[in-house]
This record gives C-alpha cells, structure tokens and sequence, in this order.
C-alpha cells in the first residue's frame, strides 16, 4: 500500500520562518522598552509638577502680607473760642520759632513694614501780614507752583480753580486805620492773593458801590459806568493766572477809585452768573448795604447751584459784621472779621456782632 510522505519544507521557506520569529520577538522587545520609558517620563513629569505644586503651597504658607497703613486726621474740634493775638494793621508778623512748628512724625496703629509721614497742616487763621508802608507801591508777584488751583484771602483759604473776588470801593474804605486806611489794606491784600495764584487757576475782581464794575470797565469813574443790577446782568470773563495778567490787575487795583454807596446784590449777581460758575466767591466789605434785606430774602435764587460765599468783614464790628456774618450762613461760607489787624471767626467772633461795637 502506497505511503503519504510529507517532506520537510524547503530551506528558503524555513529561513523565512525563522527572520519573522525573531521581528516579532524585536518587535516586542522595543513595546516593552517605549513603555517603560513613558512611563518613567510619564513619572518624572508628575514628580515636577508635584514639586511646583510644593514650593508653590510653601511660599504660601509663609509668607507674610503687607500691612497697608493709611493715615486719617483727627476731626477738627475748636478749643474755648478765643481771639487771636492783637496785630496792628501796619504791623508785620514774627516768625514762628522752630520749637512750635508742627514736626513730621510717623503714625502707625501696629508694627508695619510701611509706615505713611503725618502730613503738615497749615493753619487756616494764620494773621495776614500787611507792610508797614501802604504807599510802598503795589508789587505783580509770581506766585509759585507749577499747577493746580488754590487761594487765601484775608486768612480764608480755599481750593478752587474758578476765584471771583468781589471787594467794596466805597467811600468809607477811605476810612484811616492802623498804618493807612481800610481801601490801603484792601488793595494789598487783594493783589497779594491775587500774585499768589497758581497757572491754571482763573479769576475776576468785581469793585462796587452803589454799582458793580470790572477792571474792563470804562473809567476813570468807574462807578458811573457799572452796572445797577437792573435788565439784563453783564457777562463777566474769567482771567487766567499768568504773570502778564496779574501784573495788568496789580496796576489797575492800584489806581482804583471808589464811588458813593455800598450795594451788594449787584456784584453777586455778575459772579454767580459767571460761565463756568466760580469754585470760591470772595466778599469784602466795611459796611451794612442798603439792600441787605433785598440780597438775603433773594440770595437762594441767586445762587441755585449753592456756591458758598466767604465774607469778609474790615475793621467793621457790630451790625455791619453781623450782616456779612448772616450772608455767609446763608450760602454755606465762611465769615471773617479783621479788627485791628487781625482775623477772628468761629465763635470767638460772635461777641463782635452785636449793636454795643456799631460806631
């Protein structure tokens, strides 16, 4: 019977056998190496993002904030109203000494790594200082600073860009005083504030009698070409604070005459219709008006954006101070008296307001 004989596979065939065995063997091998390299990559990533983490949550843990300390001032509480030191008109003020001016000093409520300087606060009541001489002439001063708005008058300080001075011409400023007369004392303490002013600050001068008028106005009797408060009211322009202009209202201030008659609604109407209106409102007198009762019932309506007005009484107790004192309260301004010199406001004012200092 015949036999099946199956004859071993050729040589070629067995070689092929054999080089595929051993790739799938290579191939393998390399599987097993990419995966223990991405896991050990794989790892090592896990460990740095881990150590970040660490230094990150430690950095954290100790680190200590910054303390942030603010400074806030004291509330201003006015001691016993007393008056201040007697000053002669033509007097000039002494130095202070070093020992009494206020020293920097550091406040902190705890221990801190920053610590904010207490700032200087100039007194608002420091006395005015007029020269001995009020026929020394009449200077344009530069003032100083390089921006920014800012003014004082007669000890009233205030931070406004918009300044309208309004400032009685009558004929009692002719009245003598220690040194000269009310109008000398005026007229350099107007052009003293005014040479102080700021660049970027603007401002007017409004002079009046029985009329109101400007440095535009015609003159030389000025007041007879001001305007009585009756029509329509004037426009008035603002003035910028530069050196040529100041110097121009120096000389004009300088050689102002006064008119009759002391009449305040007029030149307070020509400042609060100013356009924009006026930041700080400045009102000089020595006498009652005769229309007081007219500029109080009517000063609301005058003033509908409530700008306040700080008056400014000169050398005029009694019931002359007693007026400018009520225009002040009406408005929300502040109220000064000068009385031999010196400026007296708050309550130590009130005892000059009554009928026992009227002339």
């Amino acid at each position: 019977m015949p036999q099946l004989i199956i004859s071993p596979e050729s040589p070629d065939e067995l070689h092929v056998s054999e080089h595929a065995a051993q790739l799938e063997i290579l191939i393998a091998r390399q599987r097993r190496v990419d995966s223990i390299q991405s896991v050990i990559v794989a790892l090592i990533i896990i460990a740095l993002i881990a150590g970040i983490l660490y230094l990150i949550s430690l950095q954290l843990a100790y680190r200590q904030s910054e303390t942030i300390v603010t400074y806030a001032p004291p509330p201003v509480e006015e001691e016993n109203p007393v008056d201040r030191p007697d000053m002669a008109l033509g007097a000039k003020p002494k130095p202070t000494s070093a020992s009494s001016s206020m020293a920097r000093v550091l406040a902190a409520a705890m221990e801190a790594p920053v610590s904010v300087p207490m700032p200087e606060e100039s007194n608002p009541t420091t006395l005015f200082g007029i020269d001995d001489d009020f026929t020394a002439g009449f200077g344009a001063g530069d003032g100083d600073g390089d921006g920014g708005g800012g003014s004082s008058f007669f000890g009233t300080p205030r931070s406004g860009r918009r300044i309208a001075y309004i400032v009685d011409f009558s004929e009692s400023m002719n009245t003598d005083a220690s040194g000269g007369t009310r109008l000398d004392a005026a007229k350099k303490e107007l052009i003293r504030s005014i040479s102080a002013l700021k660049p970027g600050t603007a401002f007017n001068v409004l002079f009046f009698a029985r009329t109101a008028w400007t440095i535009e106005t015609p003159g030389p009797n000025h007041e007879d070409n001001g305007w009585n408060g009756l029509n329509e009211v004037p426009p008035i322009a603002w003035h910028p604070a530069t050196d040529q202009v100041k110097a121009a209202f120096t000389r004009e201030i300088g050689k102002m005459s006064v008119g009759r008659g002391t009449v305040w609604s007029s030149p307070l109407k020509m400042a609060l219709s100013m356009s924009p209106a006026p930041d700080t409102i400045y009102l000089l007198s020595d006498g009652e008006p005769s229309d007081l009762d007219y500029t109080l019932n009517r000063i609301d309506g005058m003033n509908p954006s409530s700008i306040p007005v700080d008056t400014i009484a000169l050398e005029s107790p009694g019931s002359a101070a007693d007026a400018m004192n009520d225009l002040a309260n009406e408005t929300g301004g502040r109220f000064t008296l000068i009385l031999e010199g010196k400026p007296i406001s708050g309550l130590a004012v009130e005892k000059y307001l009554t009928d026992d200092f009227d002339d």
